[in-house]
Order: structure tokens, then sequence, then C-alpha cells
């Protein structure tokens, strides 16, 4: 009887103390967050390919469309903090990596030193919440775009005409084309002051990204030369959550190891009340 009793207290004990299994949607998330950081990383240590198109003129259709590409074979990447709001099913990692000896993605190998680079990845496995999250990366490219512009330069093509003093056709054409690596989203924390990315009032998203114009090569391989000023330039990427050109467009969401500290984010628009981020 008494066997009895203290085996039921254990087994009391245990069930009150042992912590709760996470659901697999929550592993997902996890895992996912922690991908998005390692391919911000390779984008940012390795590099990236971005191609740019977009259609202007005052007598066609608006159309600005960006791709890129990004492939690298990548060890060392540290998971330093995983947050995740249960409330909205977004997990947010934060992570590093030391660099050593890499192969850009203009195929040249680079020796690095006492260099760690730092950067965050996002992922959730709720449709409601991944818009913000969407926004965000569109930001990034964008920022891409816009610093593959700054340093290689856009080609443009232009034609219009008019008959009787009145604008019958305006062309205006734009396309960039490059491979960028070494930059970099500064201030990532939280609580960072100009933090480097986050979402205004109105839910747009926003990247800032910066690098070292002195380590910079074209796509050709020629080094970059630039006049006397500041080494580090820094452009800033945005993007929305909605089309609000193309409100008929369907949604591009589909269905759906570091131990994650739970938290509330403030990610808008992601199901439930905004919580207080800290770090």
């Amino acid at each position: 009887m008494i066997r009895s009793m203290i085996l039921a207290c254990l087994a009391l004990v245990f069930a009150v103390t042992a912590p709760c299994a996470a659901a697999n949607k929550e592993l997902m998330s996890v895992k996912m967050a922690k991908q998005d950081l390692t391919r911000n990383l390779v984008e940012s240590v390795v590099g990236f390919k971005v191609k740019s198109e977009s259609q202007m003129g005052l007598t066609e259709d608006p159309r600005y469309e960006v791709q890129s590409k990004a492939a690298a074979v990548i060890k060392g990447v540290i998971v330093d903090k995983m947050i995740y709001d249960r409330e909205k099913d977004i997990a947010l990692a934060f992570g590093h990596i030391d660099l050593g000896t890499i192969t850009n993605v203009l195929g040249e190998v680079v020796q690095f030193k006492n260099v760690t680079v730092r950067s965050i990845g996002f992922g959730s496995m709720t449709q409601s919440s991944r818009p913000p999250l969407m926004a965000l990366r569109a930001a990034l490219l964008n920022a891409y775009d816009q610093m593959a512009e700054l340093l290689v330069g856009e080609k443009i093509l232009s034609k219009s005409r008019t008959e009787n003093f009145v604008l019958t056709e305006d062309i205006n054409h734009a396309k960039v084309c490059a491979a960028v690596f070494g930059a970099y989203i500064p201030n990532i924390d939280l609580n960072s002051p100009n933090r480097g990315w986050g979402w205004d009032e109105s839910g747009n998203a926003f990247v800032r990204l910066q690098l070292d114009v002195r380590t910079v090569k074209d796509i050709l391989g020629n080094r970059l030369r630039y006049s006397d000023g500041e080494h580090i330039v820094e452009v800033l990427g945005q993007g929305s959550q909605t089309d609000e050109l193309n409100p008929d467009a369907a949604s591009m969401i589909q269905p759906a190891k570091a131990k994650p500290q739970y938290q509330s984010l403030d990610v808008p628009g992601a199901g439930g009340a905004p919580g207080t981020a800290g770090q």
C-alpha cells in the first residue's frame, strides 16, 4: 500500500515538472526559421545573383520583378537564440557563422580571419502569419536589387512618341543583372537602435543593407573604383503585404535544434494583438 502511494506521488511529481512537448507545428516553424537564417547567411557570405526588370512608362502597365539565386554548401552556422511566439506561430532565429576560407559567388577563394557574420531567420506554419514575413523577404530582394543597381548600374531602354502634341507612346524599361557578395543587414537585434529590419505603421516591411565597397568586384571580376568618401554604402529595401495593383491575384501562401525561448513578437498583422518585443 505504502509502495503504491509512493509510486503514485512520484508519477504526479513527474507529470507536473516534466516539460511540455512541442507540437509539430512549432517544430516546423522553428526548422523554417533556422533554414531561413542559413539562407540569409549564405546570401551574405557567399553572395547572390540578382536580376530585375521593370517597366514604368506612362502608357504601359507598370511591372517590377526581382529574382535572386544563391547556391552553396555551408557549415558552422550557430543558432544563438530562437524565439517562438505561440499565439502567432512565428519563430525568429538569431545566429552567426565564423568565417574561414570561402568560395564566393564569382568563384573566387577568399580567406577571412576573425570575421563573424550575423543574421536572422523567420518561420511560420500559419497562413495568417506569413504575409508580414513575405513582405520582409520582398524588402530584402528589393534591397539586393538596389545594391546591384548602385554598384554595377542598370540598363535603360526608353522610347516615346507624340501625335498632335499628345503623348501616344511612352516606354521606360530598366534591367539589372549582377552578382554581389558581402552585403549584410546591420543592427539585427530586436532592441538595437536604428534596427536594420522591421515594419512601418502601415505594415510595409523594410530592410537596410550595407556593403564595404573596398571588397567589391563586378560580375566580370573587375574591381570597382569609388571616389573619396565613406567606404560603407547602404540601401533601403521595401516590401508590401498586399498587391493593390493586382487584387485578384492568387495568394502565394501555400498550406503549410536550439531550444526556443517563448516570447511575443511585434510582427504586424499576424493574428492576435502585437506583443512587446525584446531580446
